[in-house]
């Protein structure tokens, strides 16, 4: 792989490779590639993951044309009308700039800020203007906002964002400056009236404790999900049992897939052989009855289950809808059969399930054999909450090589990079 696939690769990732690799070819212009990657969020999971963008900023750093760089962000974060995240990162990155002094950066940062939002996502830039300009920011959202609010009765807004401000900067009275600021400023008084009237508060409600007629009833509504996994310890043994009786005795397919979405949260408390003759079934793409007695099978080893394992895994198209079923049935060498299946695995939402299932499996199973599959992973994988948790599974097995270790200290997530020591 030449060096500008390499680093394409490595930006889309999110590792320290590209890093490391501009450091190591500072005559090399990388210049298109750190644009793409500003103008795009990669992670495989923006919500969940968030910003790339102090990641892509130390890059922009490092570049040869960082002032080209600069404008393609500006003028992306103009006008960019469609990606959420890719929107939200580029205010990142141009608060960044502006906290180096660049007055053209805080311009765009303002001249954007709730200007032809996204529906849905009107909060976005409003961190990059804490960021930058603390209270004042503050009040400039609040200005804005309270515009808003009065030409629109409908609209209001609660106090989630100005209590989180206060949480991050104790020494501040946040709302005693909101109300000077008001005395001033009738749209100030308009948005602070409209989130002491809405008040942000965690709702406590109380929630039901999960039984056998709670999650009976909801498999009968043909209720999607009749167990969420939060509830699922709220079942006794005795519950446990009465729905695996139920399942003995039922037949139609779509309510057999409800009580196998159960027993995927919780271990079916007889033998498997029921799940395993339905696991067995051609699958139907019109429901998910097989992948879920797939996953309530993770929960058993036997030969009879690790033989359907491999059957599967060497014959079916999509090996990684059976790789659960090592977690309880892992030996010693399958690290080679799982190395191979990621190898020959290139797209990216099936590389995401693969690396579920192996995360798991490494976690049960203490080996140095997780070595090869969790580094081919590594080096496909767009997820960098889950690059995380591979790196530690490597250095629990004391088999972290030292080119990753070197990756770690560049690594677009904030948590990985704590790994590097």
């Amino acid at each position: 792989m030449t060096i500008r696939k390499r680093f394409r690769s490595a930006i889309k990732r999110g590792t320290g490779e590209a890093h490391l690799i501009m450091m190591s070819n500072p005559s090399m212009d990388f210049t298109n590639d750190i644009i793409k990657a500003a103008l795009t969020n990669y992670a495989y999971d923006n919500q969940s993951e968030g910003s790339r963008a102090t990641y892509v900023f130390e890059l922009i750093e490092l570049a040869q044309n960082k002032e080209k760089i600069k404008k393609a962000i500006i003028h992306g974060l103009l006008t960019e009308r469609q990606d959420t995240w890719a929107l939200d990162q580029l205010f990142d990155l141009s608060a960044l700039f502006a906290k180096q002094g660049d007055k053209d950066a805080k311009k765009a940062i303002y001249k954007r800020f709730y200007k032809k939002t996204i529906q849905g996502y009107e909060w976005v830039g409003q961190d990059a203007i804490l960021e930058m300009d603390g209270l004042e920011g503050l009040k400039y959202i609040a200005e804005t906002k309270g515009k808003i609010i009065a030409n629109d009765p409908e609209e209001y807004d609660d106090s989630f964002m100005v209590d989180f401000f206060q949480e991050e900067n104790p020494t501040l009275k946040v709302y005693e400056e909101l109300e000077k600021a008001s005395e001033n400023n009738k749209y100030i008084r308009i948005y602070l009236d409209s989130i002491k009237k809405h008040k942000f508060e965690q709702t406590n409600r109380e929630r039901p404790i999960y039984n056998y007629e709670i999650v009976k009833e909801r498999i009968d509504k043909d209720i999607i999900v009749p167990l969420a996994p939060a509830y699922s310890k709220d079942l006794s043994d005795t519950d446990i049992q009465k729905l695996a009786n139920d399942f003995l005795n039922e037949q139609f397919r779509g309510k057999l897939e409800k009580y196998l979405r159960v027993f995927d949260k919780i271990k079916y408390p007889y033998d498997y052989n029921r799940i395993l003759e339905i696991a067995k079934r051609p699958n139907n793409k019109k429901d998910r009855l097989i992948e879920y007695a797939v996953n309530a099978l993770r929960y058993f080893s036997s030969n009879d289950i690790r033989d359907f394992a491999l059957d599967k895994i060497n014959s079916d198209s999509q090996p990684e809808f059976y790789t659960n079923l090592l977690i309880a049935n892992y030996r010693e060498g399958d690290g080679k059969m799982l190395m191979e299946i990621v190898n020959n695995t290139n797209n990216e939402h099936r590389i995401h399930n693969l690396v579920f299932s192996y995360v798991e499996i490494y976690k049960a199973n203490k080996t140095k054999d997780c070595k090869e599959p969790l580094i081919a992973l590594y080096n496909k994988l767009t997820c960098g909450i889950h690059r995380r948790e591979i790196i530690e599974i490597l250095i629990e097995n004391k088999v972290l090589p030292d080119w990753i270790k070197d990756e770690i200290k560049y690594d677009s997530d904030e948590s990985t990079r704590e790994l590097y020591q």
